[in-house]
């Protein structure tokens, strides 16, 4: 009780507490803590910045855009954590997120080192994971072979990478 006490008091020396008795409690979670509905399927590609070799018709994009569409509730907040570093979108959800979720083309470890032996790119990006910069809602995607290999790759990204910067 007395942490409580102590919260409220310290509140309310930056705003009046009081004034926020005309909000409701789902209200002011909302407002503080984002939304918990997190997207449309049809409204996804509208909000999304597409860069650096990809397109919102890029092959690994449009099957981005079907794996995120067909996440539940749980992947979608764990792509949100994953991805910004938090698992609420603010209030207003992809639209007003700043800066804007950004997706780049990733080139594969292998093609990376290939190319600085001088042995020429040799594209791999089935065996790479996703990676991000969560302080820029930034997602750097590997051209995947198949959508399948894309979503597991993902799921695996956002499960296991969750509070690491190893994939970062």
């Amino acid at each position: 009780m007395r942490q409580i006490e102590a919260f409220r008091a310290g509140f309310n020396q930056v705003f009046d507490i009081s004034s926020l008795q005309i909000f409701t409690p789902e209200e002011l979670d909302y407002l503080l803590c984002g939304r918990r509905e997190m997207w449309k399927t049809e409204t996804l590609a509208d909000h999304i910045k597409f860069d650096h070799g990809y397109t919102a018709k890029s092959p690994a994009i449009v099957n981005l855009l079907e794996i995120m569409g067909e996440f539940t509730p749980d992947q979608q907040r764990a792509f949100c954590q994953f991805v910004t570093g938090a698992p609420r979108l603010p209030p207003g959800g992809l639209a007003v997120l700043n800066p804007k979720l950004t997706i780049v083309r990733k080139l594969s470890s292998t093609a990376a080192n290939a190319s600085s032996n001088g042995n020429g790119p040799s594209e791999t990006a089935d065996d790479d994971l996703p990676s991000v910069m969560t302080c820029a809602n930034y997602l750097k995607l590997p051209p995947y072979s198949t959508k399948e290999i894309m979503y597991k790759k993902l799921l695996y990204a956002i499960n296991e990478g969750q509070g690491s910067f190893d994939l970062s």
